[in-house]
């Protein structure tokens, strides 16, 4: 017979084993969507300056508000690669000093770092918040729309970078993935 504390044991991992497999799935799919915005940002913004050079230089013409609106894609661009880049854990970092620590205290430095980064993530995103507040009714004259548009990449690419941090500390420290591995791997 089964002695009760040994069944909620295993019926308790069970549970924990479940909730990570989800994490780990919304994990891959939040890194999917934010990728594939990043990619069409990047592929519309190569466009449209490719375009607004031959157009220049060929026809001595432009595109109204080309400019703002390449401006307006380097955000986003920007917020949402940093974000993938935390996710896959490909951010720049120097990790001499940190491959020299005993392992244990990699984890313990890893853990840190990862909470350190979400905690001014999660200041930046409430900062840019009431940045948008104050500013973001306000138009973009040439493109004539809100400035809220442009601004909003601030707080998704910091919101998506703390999630990360929380979802790869819950996983380093319950979960499959492990903590003290440097960010930036030399093949």
């Amino acid at each position: 017979m089964e002695h009760p504390a040994e069944s909620n044991s295993t019926s308790d991992e069970s549970v924990n084993v479940a909730v990570q497999r989800r994490v780990k799935r919304f994990e891959q799919m939040l890194i999917k969507v934010l990728a594939g915005g990043f990619s069409l940002c990047l592929i519309f913004m190569f466009i449209l300056i490719v375009t607004q050079v031959a157009l220049r230089y060929g026809l001595n013409r432009s595109i109204g508000g080309a400019n703002e609106l390449a401006t307006i894609l380097f955000a986003y661009t920007s917020a949402l690669g940093i974000a993938v880049a935390v996710a896959q854990r490909e951010h720049m970092a120097i990790s001499w000093f940190f491959l020299r620590f005993p392992d244990r205290l990699r984890k313990i430095v890893d853990g840190v770092g990862l909470i350190l980064l979400a905690a001014v993530n999660i200041v930046i995103f409430c900062y840019s918040i009431r940045w948008i507040g104050t500013t973001g009714d306000g138009m973009i004259s040439v493109l004539q729309v809100p400035r809220w548009t442009s601004q909003i990449a601030i707080p998704i690419g910091t919101g998506a970078s703390a999630l990360f941090c929380v979802i790869k500390f819950y996983l380093g420290v319950w979960g499959d993935e492990e903590l003290g591995v440097p960010w930036t791997q030399e093949d």
